[in-house]
């Protein structure tokens, strides 16, 4: 959020944009052409991803719970490795797996990078990690940022700091180094490394292809014959080569990539890989979520409301009912859903997010004032979350208190990277605090760690409180 618009406005821009989740889908492609890539947020496949490869990643001895996912918007094969532990995975790599064994291999692989410090540390890299890239909530479904002239260069969710895809390049031995740390991390974690293998052959014959054509994971980690049979050996010699994946992580991941499918492809498409004649939970998931893209709302939530009939305490349920409601400009209806969602997981910060974004929505002071705690309970969980801090300010702005919506307004331009922003609303916004105040002491730290960035001097003269 910039400090040129103001709240209102932006507050009408969102309203605006909130039109359906074609709006959404439209958005995230017009800004995945136009940046080559676009981060997308959604609890379901982050909890799977996490909850799933904690074992692979404890193995390799890093941090299971700093390590961060992020899912590229793309139907092109690729998995990158950058600093400080994050892990982007592009959806068309996750709907091309075959097994969950396949992706965690992949998994293991940029594993690999991350445990043996592989990411380049450039400037290159430094200026492209500050680049914001769009990001959309819940696979492109709200459709924030559609209206917004600078939408396409705006940020939604957990820190701005990403690399781009084009900066990280590996040296041969470091690939190497990679299936070799890969296997034996999937070894330690009881796991088969007969995915990585199997998705080394499905695509080698990319091999063959010039540079430009080949799938994106293979530009940036080359493959050889060599290669495939190096790692296709020392897989076999491992004790859990010939373990499969559990069916409840099969089932799991069939959900996921049902989900995905749903949301990223063609409707038409989705009805022909999920069709009528199949009655599984993940394919019913798929075709609720093509029929609401096609724009038939009430089919939709009928099919839906049988799936919740069968699973009332599927919070993920809920949260899509909830979305649905509030594109389609029911606000008060998606608000008890959204409400639903967070009582099954209190502790997921985009269930809040969603949930503070309908109480906004609906705009009376009551619940503006529940937005309010609901959006700062979503902050505990995830601080660096710009489009929360924007929504927080939003909230602060429509009850008047603009002290605090420029405090929340240059917290967002802080975690979306924006310090010049940041440190010029930090400023205006300590003219409204007491200097004895926690927000007049936030708002001073905002201006110095951002001044400190930028490499200039605060002025003292500019954090004196208005009169």
């Amino acid at each position: 959020m910039h400090d040129k618009p103001s709240h209102t406005s932006l507050a009408r821009r969102l309203l605006k944009a909130a039109t359906g989740i074609a709006a959404g889908l439209a958005m995230l492609a017009a800004s995945a052409a136009a940046h080559a890539q676009s981060v997308i947020r959604d609890t379901e496949v982050e909890r799977f991803l996490h909850d799933r490869t904690r074992p692979i990643l404890e193995a390799a001895g890093l941090d299971a719970d700093r390590v961060q996912y992020l899912l590229v918007a793309s139907d092109d094969l690729n998995a990158f490795a950058t600093f400080r532990l994050r892990m982007g995975l592009n959806t068309g790599l996750i709907l091309e797996a075959k097994t969950p064994n396949e992706l965690f291999g992949v998994i293991a692989h940029e594993t690999g990078h991350l445990s043996g410090g592989h990411m380049m540390r450039t400037d290159e890299i430094e200026r492209a990690a500050r680049a914001p890239m769009a990001i959309a909530l819940g696979l492109g479904i709200v459709a924030a940022l559609a209206g917004s002239p600078d939408g396409a260069m705006g940020i939604i969710g957990s820190s701005g700091t990403f690399g781009t895809l084009n900066a990280l390049r590996y040296m041969q031995t470091q690939e190497s180094a990679a299936d070799v740390a890969g296997i034996k991390a999937l070894e330690k974690a009881g796991m088969s490394g007969k995915g990585l293998v199997d998705f080394f052959y499905n695509f080698r014959n990319v091999e063959t292809f010039s540079n430009a054509e080949r799938y994106a994971f293979f530009r940036t980690h080359p493959l050889s014959r060599e290669r495939i049979q190096s790692i296709t050996s020392l897989a076999k010699r491992q004790s859990h080569y010939g373990e499969v994946d559990p069916p409840e992580v099969v089932e799991a991941f069939k959900i996921v990539q049902a989900k995905l499918a749903g949301f990223m492809e063609d409707p038409v498409k989705t009805f022909r890989t999920y069709p009528e004649s199949d009655t599984s939970y993940p394919a019913r998931y798929a075709r609720v979520i093509a029929t609401y893209k096609q724009g038939n709302w009430d089919k939709a939530l009928t099919d839906l409301d049988t799936l919740i009939t069968e699973q009332p305490d599927n919070a993920y349920l809920h949260e899509l009912k909830g979305q649905i409601y509030f594109e389609t400009g029911r606000a008060v209806l998606a608000k008890p859903e959204h409400l639903k969602s967070v009582q099954l997981m209190p502790q997921a910060p985009l269930l809040h997010l969603n949930l503070g974004q309908t109480l906004i929505a609906i705009g009376d002071k009551e619940n503006l004032d529940q937005a309010v705690v609901v959006l700062r309970e979503s902050l505990k969980y995830e601080e660096d979350n710009s489009f929360t801090w924007s929504q927080l300010a939003q909230a602060y702005d429509s009850l008047n208190q603009p002290g605090m919506a420029r405090l929340a307004t240059a917290e967002a331009q802080f975690y979306n990277g924006d310090y010049e922003g940041a440190r010029t609303t930090a400023v205006r916004a300590q003219k409204f605090f007491p200097t004895t105040s926690p927000e007049f002491r936030r708002a001073r730290d905002l201006v110095m760690v951002t001044s400190s960035e930028m490499g200039i001097n605060p002025v003292e003269g500019e954090t004196k409180r208005r009169p």
